[in-house]
């Protein structure tokens, strides 16, 4: 796919030129790939157990050995605790230790920082900005933490994590070393340097009395001294409307020049996406403040744009010193708003530069790829000032020439080859007749068609940003295609179906939606019967109804609420071979509550009605449980109740638990079976179809998680995937209907075997 998600952070290696990272906030981190020109992801090896741990709240390097490399995980501070991953190999193998503070990669201001700083002069010290418990430090090279107590004590209640900043605490920001390393040469001196920065937000400066922004510590840490904030940042800013940055001014970062000079911004809020009223300011050895440029709510300054103030990053020093940052809070699809803001002479002229630029010079935020929102990781190569990156809600944007074209339009490139984090919530494989080879629904960035494996997919519907949580096309012609998701077309959420009758290169959208359609969860499904005379949709948390007359008209199944009535509903699909037929698989409430029990309904009248089966199931979530259907048998399914896996051979009357060997834990921490596919079946197979199951199996009495196959309707199973590739999870899987063996999974974005 390509990119697909917010890159919150991007750190260059200070010694070593074209060894960089990039950081999500969900799916992975990557390292730069210079011989091959694309990005490796460096997280896929973690264990289901670990995937809260994929995206990164801070990353640091050891500028005097460029294999340490170092990461915080948790994608939020209400999980507790965090983890401090350190790696000797540049990333491409982990240990890890559990943080005494919580971490939050997902929470608001994830793009501020670095939070982990290693003191280059003595790289065994590091200290970290948490989020709720102030400034703490290691001696140990991180395997060991203690509250830098000299700044302040203050740990956040459960109570105060709730309500700071909408749930999402920020606590202190960053850490800065006031050395500079030189990309050559470089040497530690064995002592820990003596001068750093540390900047605060308001919620733990509120809470921990504090009485600065920004302080600042000339003896490692042992003590520290608030800094005077520039006059206009902590007075009221003049405009239309008169405004005061204060009680919610954040700095995200704060950058060093070669020549000691601290270049420093101030925003509305800590993003993503921070607003105006914003400044950039330098701070010189002296302690003086020098404004170069602000914005005002879209009113004139020096150097005026518009929008906050998200990444900034320096190079070189005195009056020819290099800056450039990003400008946040706008999605850039104005020729008025700026992207990114690049100075050569230290801040007295300005350029806006962060679009892409064709031969003739001209602009189109389209030329890359159309993403552009959230600018708040901005770093210069330094190497080579004329290599700039910037993160972004959809990836990475590059440039070669960012400070040497005459007309200030450097040419940008999408700089995401490698980086796949697109949130899967549907995968379909279509039949062999189709001209197409996959169909997928994704969070936030919606619904696609895939006509190639290996090439980003250029079908889609236009419906705005949002989640496209199901689609299905009718197995006997399988040019008409039906999705639904929940999108905003106008900035409000709406239930959105379409559907299309030439294999999506044009779409219509529903006439209407079911009446008990919401826009409260990404569990709502799609099945379309095998002659496509009928859709059923299957709304999250309500009775799914179904249409005849591609959406214009709905009706009410006879099918009860489904019993986990938040944010998700039935497991739904038709029958490949009958078109009469449609079935639903209710998941059951909480585990904890066995009354309300999964349960199977068929329907022989093409989704109208359905009955239920006399088995029921232990109740699990929608995410651990699954089923599938025979394409090339009728009646023929398959069911992951997050224990085993189930099969029946008649429409789902009657269901056989898989004999011979137990598929499952059963228990609510260590799911067996949760996710099932079928597929082409293996060359003189004994049964009509490959079965693949991904969860744990017991082998030789341990119980192993990965993804299985069977050639043999279940009786034997061999695992297909590697410890290498477990993506922290895998939450689905389909098979393909081509080619034997081949398998999609939803794991970092989406992936197959090949």
């Amino acid at each position: 796919m390509g990119g697909g998600g917010y890159i919150p952070g991007i750190l260059y290696h200070p010694t070593v030129a074209n060894l960089r990272y990039a950081r999500t906030d969900m799916d992975g981190v990557y390292r730069w790939d210079e011989a091959l020109s694309r990005w490796t992801a460096l997280t896929d090896a973690f264990a289901p157990e670990d995937g809260g741990h994929q995206g990164a709240e801070s990353m640091a390097v050891d500028p005097n050995d460029p294999g340490k490399v170092y990461m915080t995980t948790s994608m939020a501070v209400q999980w507790g605790n965090g983890r401090f991953y350190y790696s000797s190999d540049r990333g491409d193998s982990w240990n890890h230790v559990t943080l005494p503070f919580p971490v939050g990669s997902n929470n608001g201001g994830r793009g501020i920082g670095e939070r982990l700083m290693v003191d280059p002069n003595l790289p065994s010290t590091m200290f970290y900005g948490s989020r709720t418990a102030g400034l703490w430090k290691s001696t140990d090279s991180g395997l060991h933490w203690s509250q830098v107590t000299s700044l302040s004590s203050r740990v956040m209640t459960k109570d105060e994590m709730g309500n700071a900043n909408g749930g999402s605490p920020i606590g202190v920001e960053f850490v800065v070393f006031d050395t500079t390393v030189p990309t050559s040469g470089f040497k530690p001196t064995g002592t820990a340097t003596p001068t750093l920065y540390v900047g605060v937000a308001p919620d733990y400066q509120g809470l921990a009395g504090l009485s600065s922004y920004l302080y600042k510590s000339t003896d490692g840490g042992a003590s520290w001294t608030g800094i005077p904030l520039p006059g206009e940042v902590a007075g009221e800013v003049t405009g239309s409307p008169a405004v005061s940055i204060l009680p919610n001014l954040h700095i995200p970062r704060m950058a060093r020049a070669a020549d000691g000079v601290f270049y420093v911004p101030f925003s509305y809020g800590p993003g993503p996406g921070a607003g105006a009223p914003s400044f950039l300011y330098k701070l010189d050895r002296a302690g003086n403040w020098t404004q170069l440029t602000r914005s005002t709510n879209g009113q004139p300054g020096v150097g005026s744009y518009y929008g906050g103030i998200g990444g900034v990053s320096v190079h070189g020093s005195g009056a020819s010193t290099k800056i450039v940052f990003g400008v946040t809070g706008t999605w850039g699809d104005r020729e008025y708003v700026q992207i990114a803001m690049a100075s050569s002479d230290a801040g007295a002229t300005w350029h806006e530069i962060g679009r892409s630029g064709d031969a003739n010079g001209s602009r189109n935020y389209h030329d890359v790829g159309g993403y552009w929102g959230w600018p708040d990781a901005v770093q210069i190569d330094p190497f080579n000032p004329n290599h700039v990156s910037y993160g972004l809600g959809g990836g990475i944007m590059s440039t070669q020439d960012a400070f040497s074209t005459a007309d200030w339009k450097p040419h940008w490139r999408f700089d995401v080859d490698g980086i796949e984090e697109m949130v899967n919530l549907a995968m379909t494989v279509p039949p062999p007749s189709a001209s197409y080879a996959l169909l997928s629904g994704h969070g936030d960035t919606g619904l696609y068609v895939h006509t190639s494996l290996t090439a980003s997919p250029t079908r889609s519907p236009d419906l705005g940003g949002g989640n496209g949580t199901g689609i299905d096309m009718a197995w006997n012609r399988p040019e008409y295609i039906v999705a639904v998701g929940t999108f905003f077309p106008k900035g409000s959420a709406v239930s959105t179906g379409v559907y299309s009758n030439d294999s999506g290169v044009t779409w219509t959208n529903f006439a209407s939606s079911p009446p008990t359609a919401t826009t409260t969860g990404d569990h709502s499904k799609v099945a379309v019967t095998a002659d496509g005379s009928n859709i059923i949709w299957s709304v999250a948390g309500e009775i799914p109804y179904y249409s005849t007359d591609n959406g214009s008209t709905w009706h009410a199944t006879n099918l009860p609420k489904p019993a986990a009535a938040y944010n998700a509903g039935y497991h739904i699909a038709a029958d490949r071979k009958n078109p009469l037929k449609v079935y639903a698989y209710d998941h059951g409430g909480d585990f904890w509550n066995p009354s309300d029990a999964g349960r199977f309904y068929t329907s022989r009248d093409g989704g109208r009605t359905f009955t239920a089966s006399a088995q029921t199931w232990l109740p699990f979530s929608f995410n651990n449980t699954d089923m599938a259907v025979n394409p090339f048998a009728e009646g023929d399914i398959w069911l992951a109740d997050a224990n085993n896996l189930w099969h029946s051979v008649d429409s789902g009357v009657t269901w056989t638990k898989l004999p011979g060997t137990q598929v499952g834990m059963g228990n609510t921490t260590q799911h067996g079976a949760m996710k099932v596919a079928l597929g082409v079946p293996a060359a003189r197979s004994s049964y009509s179809a490959a079965v693949y199951f991904v969860g744990r199996l017991l082998v030789d009495g341990v119980y192993v998680y990965g993804v299985f196959r069977s050639d043999d309707a279940g009786s034997n199973w061999t695992r297909i995937d590697d410890d290498a590739h477990r993506f922290g999870g895998v939450g689905a899987i389909v098979a393909d209907t081509r080619a034997y063996g081949r398998v999609f999974l939803a794991g970092r974005g989406m992936n197959y075997n090949h």
